[in-house]
C-alpha cells in the first residue's frame, strides 16, 4: 500500500454531536480513524459535507432533500458543527480539506486535481457514511481505475444493519477491486510494504 491515498470522509461535528443527522457510531470508530491519519498524515485528504444555505439553493430532488432536512441548511445550522471533529482537526489544512454538497468526493475539480497530481494507485476510504458517502465515493474510485480499500472499524454508518449489510456488499461483489481491512490488518499491510 507504498501509494495509497487516503480519504478521511465527513468526519464533521454535525455527524458526532446531536443532530438530525448524528452517527451514534462515529465516536466508536474515531480512535481509529485518528491513528490512520496520524500515521499517514502526508497521504491524507478530509472532506466536509457542506449542506445549501437554504432548500431554495438547492438543485432538483435535493431541493426536496433540504425541505426535510432544512434545519441542517447553512441557515439554520450552528456553523462549528461543519468543522471536522477536534481530534483531526491538526492534521487538517487549507491544502487538504475539500468542500462539497454532493455524495461523491469526486464530484469536486480540485479535488480531483489534488488526487491526481500524486498519482496514487490505491484509494483507502475511512469516515461515513458506509452506505452513502463512502459508498458513492469508493465505486467511483473503483470506475476510476484505483484499487479500493475501505477500512471496515474506520468507517461509520448512522444505521448499523446499512454498515454491516455494505461492508458485505463490498466483500462479495467487487472481490478484484475492493478490499475490506480492519484498522489493524490496514496498518500490518503498510508497515509490511514499507507504505
Amino acid at each position: 500500500m507504498r501509494d495509497g491515498f487516503m480519504f478521511c470522509i465527513h468526519m464533521q461535528n454535525m455527524f458526532r454531536e446531536k443532530t438530525p443527522w448524528r452517527a451514534p457510531w462515529m465516536p466508536h470508530i474515531l480512535p481509529n480513524v485518528v491513528d490512520i491519519v496520524k500515521r499517514n498524515t502526508r497521504k491524507t485528504v478530509f472532506t466536509r459535507f457542506i449542506p445549501p444555505q437554504s432548500a431554495d439553493d438547492a438543485r432538483g430532488a435535493w431541493r426536496e432533500y433540504y425541505e426535510h432536512w432544512h434545519e441542517m441548511t447553512r441557515a439554520e445550522i450552528d456553523r462549528h458543527l461543519l468543522e471536522l471533529v477536534p481530534e483531526l482537526g491538526g492534521f487538517a489544512s487549507s491544502d487538504n480539506v475539500f468542500e462539497k454538497n454532493s455524495y461523491s468526493a469526486w464530484r469536486s475539480g480540485e479535488f480531483r486535481h489534488y488526487v491526481r497530481r500524486y498519482d496514487p494507485t490505491a484509494i483507502v476510504l475511512t469516515g461515513g457514511e458506509t452506505d452513502i458517502c463512502v459508498l458513492f465515493t469508493a465505486l467511483e474510485a473503483i470506475d476510476r481505475g484505483y484499487k479500493t480499500v475501505v477500512i471496515s472499524d474506520a468507517s461509520y454508518s448512522s444505521m448499523d444493519e446499512m454498515h454491516d449489510t455494505i461492508l458485505d456488499f463490498y466483500t462479495t461483489r467487487f472481490t478484484n477491486q475492493l478490499l475490506t481491512l480492519s484498522t489493524r490488518e490496514f496498518n500490518c499491510l503498510v508497515s509490511a510494504t514499507g507504505g
